[in-house]
């Protein structure tokens, strides 16, 4: 029988470059990094949109946010539910949101610094949850644990927002991958195989799969050029290169230089009621 959450390591593993670039969290490690992702992602609405659009949000719902970053959707659910507890382990997210926390005066906002995989319900919990969301920050290797734990803490519906296919940065990273690191680029996992690991599980999720734009501003070539470089982790040397490639894909609109793309995601989730706690 096929192990998918081994398959899932297996990919995470292969496609994660650590060595090369650092993991998901230690990007943003920066205040500066941070609070340029907030700001592409105001530009980006449609995702916060799409989430907030599907979840059964009440004024009485305690809301676990998974991955929370600079609070692209914790705030909005602040607003909306009676409590949020924001699991976010990058100390430029943090900084991000503590400072907004004080100038919107918000009340019902809960950091945990921690990665989930880090996180111990018995002293970095104090409830369960109405409402778990996991929104593309599954850059998780060990993701069977990662859902058993949001089973233990869960007394309501868990939300996964994933993608399938190829993303525009990946098809980046094929193209210039080896001409830069001399082998093929590996993807990490994908929405497939987290579907089989939650069905191996015992868990039927509810799916829906739809296309959502992709689209980044730079301040000009070059800082489209450093951070593609930043992304592959290489030198400047490769700059030329990678100056090349980009040029028939970021175009000019006023002062800003644009790079945009279609992305196909997924959404799973389930009432963890219908399932047994581990």
């Amino acid at each position: 029988m096929i192990d998918w959450a081994h398959i899932w390591k297996e990919q995470y593993e292969a496609g994660s470059r650590l060595k090369e670039v650092g993991d998901c969290a230690s990007l943003w490690n920066s205040k500066e990094r941070a609070l340029e992702f907030l700001n592409m992602s105001r530009e980006n609405p449609e995702r916060i949109e799409q989430v907030l659009s599907r979840l059964p949000i009440t004024h009485e719902s305690r809301i676990l946010d998974i991955g929370a970053g600079p609070g692209t959707l914790a705030f909005p659910f602040a607003e909306r539910a009676a409590h949020v507890t924001a699991i976010e382990p990058s100390p430029g997210m943090i900084e991000v949101m503590k400072d907004q926390i004080a100038e919107l005066q918000v009340h019902n906002l809960t950091i945990v610094p921690k990665r989930w995989e880090d996180v111990d319900p018995s002293s970095d919990l104090t409830e369960r949850f109405d409402i778990i969301v996991a929104s593309y920050s599954l850059g998780m290797p060990d993701i069977s644990a990662a859902i058993d734990k949001m089973l233990a803490v869960s007394s309501g519906q868990i939300w996964l927002f994933w993608f399938a296919g190829t993303t525009p940065w990946e098809r980046h990273m094929e193209r210039l991958w080896p001409d830069i690191h001399n082998e093929s680029y590996s993807h990490g996992p994908k929405s497939d195989v987290l579907y089989n690991v939650l069905y191996q599980k015992g868990i039927y999720p509810n799916m829906t799969v739809h296309e959502m734009k992709y689209e980044k501003k730079y301040q000009s070539m070059d800082d489209a050029v450093y951070e593609m470089r930043r992304q592959i982790g290489c030198s400047d040397n490769y700059d030329p290169l990678i100056k090349e490639y980009l040029k028939d894909k970021i175009y000019m609109n006023g002062q800003s230089f644009i790079e945009n793309g279609m992305t196909t995601r997924v959404c799973m989730w389930w009432d963890s009621n219908q399932y047994p706690k581990k």
